[in-house]
């Protein structure tokens, strides 16, 4: 009974069956009117329209059955071809001869997978791209479903979240473990609004947190989870306010100075010669920290916004300059200069930041020598770049101290006086923007009771 399973077979013998009925019929109908007009029409005759009717009945039936076998071959060829189109499968282009009845449908068929084919290209090519876009975006994305369940991370968020498990979707808490995330976004589930939070992950970052609500079409919705890395924008805001409150308190320290000796001498002082000479003095040298602090305010400022223009200028001549300057403050603590640099030594710089570096590393040199001390400038160079040291032979820093002389309003104190040195603490922290803002890097060596030495390199 196998056999019976088999479409063509079984519509080969309904076939067969029908024409043999339909055959015999008219084999009857022939055999009457032979009998009628040949009375003598014999068995003989009979037996053979018999056999006459069953080949007949035999031919048509193979007939048939080849045409059902073909048509059924074509169809479960179109089927199979459909379902691969349909599962995205790679679907092999259906040939067939130009006289064949299905000719054009199969060419229909090879029509919608080629296009079928395009489409998927396109869709892979655009989910790849829309990947990898997600994937270099420096914030973290998640999409969860309304089921809860993770559908789509990108590369930040993976790192973030530590999610190891790629297989989607799957519940999200199975990879959320920072609770105040977890509560944004149940928040989200709950109101149906977008939630907005701040939240510490450690010690060193800090997040902004934007759990959006998106509503689909049928009460369907989305929850984006966007995380933003606000920890540099923290510390910058964190260094303004340092630096603001800073400002204003060295700032404020020489205008009261100032206002009290004034108010002094206003209340009768200044009818002792002596006192008013001392008060005088005191309030040129307060006026003088002053205008010295405002300036280094204005050039930290300035230093970002200074014009980029990088110029050939003169190495030797340009420390002469701040030498001039500074001559005074030189010559009270009896300094000696020594250059180890060529006299026509040039350097590609920015011309203002590079003069403020040269100034306030003197400054700084003047500042923390001996009395009767060396300052030494050495320049180096080789394929790579050119660097210049400034070296002093002064008390040297603290170990502890060497990493915060660049903070602004850091003073180091002295190591073997009793009084923090002077100045406004200022200077180093303006070499190293000058020196950064020309792609430059700074350096620190110091020995107590030796020196120290700070060293600026720049490439070519």
């Amino acid at each position: 009974m196998n056999f019976l399973k088999d479409k063509v077979t079984i519509r080969t013998l309904q076939f067969t069956i029908l024409s043999l009925i339909g055959n015999s019929f008219m084999a009857f109908l022939v055999y009457k009117l032979m009998v009628k007009e040949h009375p003598n029409f014999t068995s003989v005759n009979l037996t053979l329209l018999a056999i006459v009717i069953a080949l007949i009945t035999v031919i048509e039936s193979i007939v048939f059955w080849s045409n059902q076998r073909n048509i059924f071959e074509r169809q479960k060829l179109f089927r199979e071809s459909l379902k691969k189109i349909l599962k995205d499968d790679k679907a092999k282009r259906i040939v067939l001869d130009k006289d064949d009845p299905f000719y054009d449908l199969a060419n229909a068929i090879n029509l919608i997978n080629s296009h079928n084919r395009h489409q998927v290209h396109e869709i892979v090519n655009q989910k790849n791209e829309l990947r990898a876009i997600m994937d270099n975006l420096p914030v973290g994305i998640l999409v969860i479903n309304r089921h809860r369940e993770l559908q789509i991370s990108n590369h930040y968020a993976r790192k973030q979240f530590n999610i190891t498990d790629l297989n989607v979707p799957h519940p999200y808490s199975m990879d959320l473990q920072n609770s105040e995330v977890s509560k944004l976004i149940e928040q989200s589930f709950e109101s149906h609004q977008t939630s907005f939070g701040h939240i510490q992950f450690d010690d060193q970052h800090t997040y902004e947190v934007s759990v959006v609500y998106s509503p689909k079409a049928h009460h369907r919705f989305e929850i984006v989870v966007l995380l933003y890395d606000i920890s540099e924008e923290m510390r910058a805001k964190q260094v303004e306010e340092d630096f603001i409150n800073n400002a204003s308190h060295e700032l404020r320290t020489p205008i009261t100075s100032i206002g009290g000796f004034a108010e002094t001498l206003l209340n009768g002082a200044k009818d002792d010669p002596e006192t008013l000479d001392q008060f005088l003095t005191i309030i040129k040298d307060e006026s003088g920290k002053l205008t010295q602090l405002t300036e280094d305010i204005l050039t930290m400022s300035r230093i970002p916004k200074n014009e980029k223009k990088w110029e050939e200028v003169p190495l030797v001549e340009t420390i002469n300059q701040n030498i001039q300057i500074l001559a005074k403050q030189i010559e009270q603590r009896h300094l000696q200069i020594n250059m180890n640099i060529k006299n026509d030594q040039e350097v590609n710089v920015i011309k203002k930041d590079f003069y403020q570096i040269v100034k306030n590393l003197l400054s700084n040199a003047i500042s923390y020598n001996i009395d009767g001390g060396q300052i030494i400038f050495d320049y180096a160079e080789d394929t790579k770049g050119w660097s210049l040291t400034v070296r002093d032979t002064g008390e040297g820093i603290p170990n502890d101290q060497i990493n915060r002389i660049f903070e602004r309003f850091y003073r180091v104190d002295g190591v073997r006086s009793t009084e923090p040195i002077g100045g406004t603490g200022l200077g180093l922290a303006i070499v190293k923007e000058a020196v950064e803002d020309m792609n430059g890097k700074i350096s620190v060596k110091s020995i107590l009771n030796t020196g120290t030495e700070i060293t600026i390199r720049f490439k070519k």
